[in-house]
């Protein structure tokens, strides 16, 4: 629909209707028109389709040597006996080694999506 209001605009522009007749007449603001008018006017086959907004980059995102160091040190941890593997603990042993570490927000999103968080069984077996 939208794809098709944009090829309509701009065919009435070439056929020589005025800017402003057009998008007032597609209630459509003078911006949308002047956007699409300059998208055709790039060149490009498909100048009607929408364009992803999504950034091309993520500056902050965590690299993946950074995720390996957060699960290996996790598992690590998983297996000695008695030891703590929180967060707390991750941050502490990545600091002996002298490493820098996430916040812990980071490092739980990074967990959880590498499913190595457990549900304490202890307390969710009570009836």
């Amino acid at each position: 629909m939208d794809e098709e209001l944009r090829k309509q605009a701009i065919q009435r522009h070439l056929a020589g209707e005025s800017p402003k007749a057009i998008y007032t007449n597609l209630d459509r603001s003078k911006k949308w028109f002047f956007k699409w008018l300059s998208r055709y006017q790039s060149g490009g086959d498909d100048w009607y389709q929408e364009r992803s907004r999504a950034p091309l980059t993520r500056p902050t995102a965590l690299s993946n040597a950074d995720k390996e160091l957060i699960t290996s040190t996790r598992k690590r941890l998983d297996s000695e006996p008695f030891a703590q593997i929180g967060v707390s603990a991750i941050k502490w042993e990545l600091r002996k080694l002298g490493l820098p570490f996430c916040s812990d927000s980071t490092i739980n999103r990074t967990l959880k999506r590498e499913d190595l968080v457990k549900k304490n069984t202890i307390f969710s077996q009570r009836g």
